[in-house]
């Protein structure tokens, strides 16, 4: 077999680890009410409450009152409150990491981790694809996958053609490369070619951006709207399908024991794309033995153990049936 159950103590660190970072990101979702400050500004002899923004922005809530100034502390206590909660759950987490390395479930790239969370913290729309879309299904099925199956030294980060003009607005001035140099400075573009779609680290570990063609001679929303030296997605035509698949996602370990949101494509679709990606005649003979030790790796972990996913038929719309029906045929394990 290609990969263990969870034994009953590593499953209860993982779930309960777990449940903290969820609870974390339930009282981040309340961030944008503290965002800011507020303070009097005297204008003309008289005082005036202002909300102060990020970015400059002010907005006047009216003069002094017993009411602008019981906002003022209601405001002022409910932000220090928020901070205390958020700094208390994160000093919780950083306990669990410490059982979550001791049961070996630390397991994300560490690079790879904190290249993710560097996006996400842009609120840029991506998916995580490949190979290291398989810690998201064992993450969820309760599992380890062995080794052969996990390891490589790079990430495959998805994009959807069709959001170019959110995605740039989302880095706000920003570009893709210097947000992942937020996370890692040695991140450099891996050559210097007008199209170059991957990044590489001091390490060796690279991160690709991929997209959907946009077709034959077809510019991309990411060729239109990007910085002309940013990282360019690199369109493939295949990835139409990912793109199209539904979403997926878990809470995983990087290497040091924190946890991290992981947004992926159904594993239905990865299965699928996988066998499609193997059955190429011009892949390379070890990327196509992996591709497809991986799709039966999938195919059974969603009939022995992803059980509870809910049946849908949203991947063979999104896959043309040819595959869908290729693979039931020769993946024993498969079924939609």
């Amino acid at each position: 077999m290609s990969f263990q159950r969870l034994q009953s103590e590593p499953s209860r660190v993982a779930v309960n680890a777990a449940q903290l970072f969820e609870a974390l990101e339930q009282h981040r979702a309340r961030a944008r009410e503290f965002k800011g400050s507020m303070h009097w500004k005297r204008i003309n002899g008289r005082e005036y409450l202002y909300r102060a923004y990020t970015g400059g922005k002010n907005h006047s809530l009216g003069p002094r009152s017993p009411e602008t100034e019981a906002l003022l502390e209601a405001f002022n206590t409910s932000k220090a409150e928020y901070q205390t909660r958020e700094q208390s759950l994160k000093e919780q987490l950083q306990l669990h990491a410490a059982y979550i390395r001791a049961n070996r479930l630390n397991r994300f790239p560490l690079a790879g981790a904190r290249a993710i969370r560097s996006l996400q913290r842009k609120n840029i729309p991506f998916r995580v694809i490949g190979t290291n879309a398989l810690y998201a299904y064992e993450a969820r099925a309760g599992v380890l996958i062995e080794p052969e199956h996990l390891a490589t030294a790079d990430i495959d980060v998805l994009m959807d053609a069709r959001q170019g003009l959110r995605i740039v607005t989302a880095l706000a001035g920003e570009t893709l490369l210097s947000v992942i140099q937020s996370s890692d400075r040695s991140f450099q573009p891996l050559s210097d070619a007008p199209f170059e779609f991957r990044a590489v680290n001091a390490h060796g570990y690279m991160i690709d951006f991929i997209s959907q063609a946009a077709g034959p001679m077809a510019m991309s929303d990411f060729e239109r709207h990007l910085e002309a030296e940013d990282l360019k997605p690199v369109g493939i035509d295949s990835l139409k399908w990912a793109i199209a698949s539904p979403h997926f996602d878990a809470v995983v370990f990087d290497e040091r024991g924190m946890p991290l949101r992981l947004a992926t494509v159904d594993p239905r679709a990865f299965v699928l794309h996988k066998w499609h990606v193997s059955q190429q005649p011009d892949r390379e003979p070890v990327k196509r033995h992996r591709d497809e030790a991986q799709a039966r790796l999938v195919a059974t972990l969603l009939r022995d153990e992803l059980r509870e996913l809910v049946t849908t038929r949203a991947v063979e719309r999104a896959f043309p049936h040819l595959v869908s029906q290729q693979a039931r045929q020769q993946l024993d394990e498969y079924d939609v």
